[in-house]
């Protein structure tokens, strides 16, 4: 298959080696803890390790844990151990690990901390933020809790992603127009309604729907209104009816939860820009009136959810409103953005609601700040593996080897604890099908893989019948995103190869549940064929994974 004229960038850009040397250089410079415990997910009734590091960059004194039991009403402070010094060749400077075994806490009991570096002349250095006072340094929170893992049937979970607006527009209604991809389209939630057995004839018990709330946008990622229904979309008792339906069917609904910005027409906003004291406490700003923006988009202004801010208690309740109402969770929209410590109270005010409800979140980042979000939220969507797969199998960039190397260690890193939904494509990059070129074969391997790997499988709307798109996102004169947003073309209903290969590894994996939980170790590597043994300790299969030209294969023993 031949290189793709256009680089696949995953969405910010994770896969560019200059990137993550600066990614890495950032997290070493100065003091850093980046939610490093051990165990990832420590357990009530057990000590625990912190961990931090120090750069030679720091004439450091010594690293104190400062931290609270009472959400901040009085501190107490810790010292770290001194590990031993270890020069570190990407930074070309000496690194200093530092760590403290922290007493065993009751079930329930919440841990607010800051770290600090001593620094000569009794100045701090703060990390991960590097501030000099209490008041700009990172607040880390660990709540100890036995209730950490994701609900047993997200184990089980096959997801369709549904991008309301370019799904289904409903019946008697016809798309809005065609060629404008920064318009609305005009899909609803009864499109969706109206689609719920083709969902799960296909064989998903899982729907993650685009986010259904008050937005100026086609794609409603810029919420004006948390607590109420966009009207392009749809009525209350539309969502309603689709929940109870789904949930009639066996089917799970998940929302798109926005959390680090808004909409500029969202009312708090707008009475921040006349003046508002208590609304000017909702956003983050640089200079008022110059906010903080979502990639520097002005329509989409930051929310301040710093401990205390109004925001933060507004955006817990519309969890707490939705989950009411019947949604199952959440997927968690940009959650890199967001302090940590918010999503720990996040968590917790979900599963007061509902105990069964599942949340895992948007993290563009290296496995190991996905790993720091254990405790936090149930799981990360698994970007990794998306650009595993794409590389391999949409671009040719990765060999057979390269891509069998990555699955033997990747799984190693990470608690069989936290979810990692994974996807071979999503409405934030480049269609499979385009990158592959058309190639069914390339799409069909890559399916296979993505439901017999153990992270939940999602799949993007459309993909069951080939959808692909005008021209890249990265082109010059295109669209960005929306270029993967297309609509479905429901007048073309021939049964297509991939939807036959969902229907038939979706019921695999109802059949086989081991997956969801097994190691894969290389079997048989040859230049343009691997074996790989799958096995979770008593049951075992052998995947193997050949290409033939341009034709790939997967089959299963």
């Amino acid at each position: 298959m031949a290189t793709h004229p256009y680089p696949d960038y995953l969405f910010g850009d994770l896969d560019q080696s200059a990137k993550g040397s600066k990614y890495y250089i950032s997290h070493t410079s100065g003091v850093h803890h980046a939610y490093q415990v051990s165990p990832w997910l420590p357990k009530p009734g057990v000590p625990f390790r912190i961990k931090a590091t120090s750069s030679s960059a720091l004439a450091v004194q010594g690293v104190k844990l400062r931290y609270s039991l009472d959400e901040g009403k009085s501190w107490q402070e810790k010292s770290f151990e001194a590990g031993d010094w270890r020069w570190d060749t990407l930074t070309w400077g000496w690194l200093r690990d530092w760590q403290l075994v922290f007493p065993a806490l009751a079930e329930g009991t919440e841990l607010l901390y800051q770290i600090f570096a001593e620094l000569p002349g009794r100045k701090k250095c703060f990390a991960d933020s590097q501030a000099t006072d209490v008041a700009g340094a990172t607040v880390f929170r660990l709540r100890l809790t036995h209730r950490s893992q994701p609900p047993a049937w997200s184990e089980e979970a096959v997801i369709y992603q549904v991008f309301i607006d370019r799904f289904n527009p409903g019946k008697g209604r016809k798309w809005l127009q065609t060629t404008d991809l920064a318009k609305p389209f005009g899909g609803t939630l009864r499109g969706v309604i109206e689609k719920l057995d083709y969902i799960k004839d296909l064989g998903f018990n899982t729907i993650w729907l685009s986010p259904i709330f008050c937005s100026p946008s086609h794609h409603g990622y810029d919420i004006s209104d948390y607590l109420r229904i966009e009207p392009r979309l749809g009525t209350e008792a539309d969502l309603r009816e689709l929940l109870d339906r789904a949930h009639a069917k066996g089917l799970r609904v998940l929302l798109d939860f926005v959390a680090n910005h808004c909409s500029n027409q969202h009312e708090r906003f707008q009475s921040a820009l006349a003046g508002e004291e208590s609304a000017i406490a909702w956003f983050k700003w640089k200079t008022f009136p110059e906010c903080e923006s979502f990639y520097d988009v002005p329509e989409m202004p930051c929310l301040n959810l710093e401990l205390g801010s109004p925001a933060r208690a507004h955006l817990l309740e519309v969890a707490r409103y939705w989950l009411r109402f019947g949604a199952d969770g959440f997927r968690l929209d940009y959650a890199n953005g967001p302090a940590r410590e918010f999503w720990v109270e996040f968590q917790q005010a979900c599963q007061e609601v509902n105990p069964d409800c599942w949340t895992f979140g948007e993290v563009v980042a290296p496995a190991d700040e996905q790993i720091s979000f254990a405790g936090s939220m149930h799981g990360t969507l698994d970007f990794l593996t998306c650009q595993a797969i794409r590389e391999t199998f949409a671009t040719g960039n990765w060999s057979l080897s390269h891509f069998a190397g990555y699955l033997e260690n990747y799984w190693a890193a990470y608690p069989r604890e936290f979810s990692r939904p994974a996807f071979i494509d999503n409405h934030d990059m480049n269609r499979f099908f385009f990158t592959a070129e058309g190639s069914v074969s390339a799409q069909e391997a890559a399916l296979r893989l993505l439901y017999l790997m153990p992270g939940p499988p999602i799949v993007y709307y459309g993909s069951e019948q080939e959808l692909s798109q005008r021209q890249s996102i990265h082109s010059n004169d295109a669209l960005g995103f929306d270029e993967a947003r297309v609509a479905i073309n429901w007048d073309e209903q021939d049964e297509r190869n991939s939807a036959k290969v969902m229907r038939e590894m979706a019921a695999f994996r109802r059949e086989n549940f081991w997956l969801s939980h097994a190691r894969w170790h290389t079997r048989e590597l040859e230049p343009q064929k691997v074996v790989f043994n799958v096995s979770d300790g008593e049951k075992q299969a052998l995947v193997a994974v050949s290409k033939n030209e341009n034709t790939w294969q997967v089959t299963l023993r």
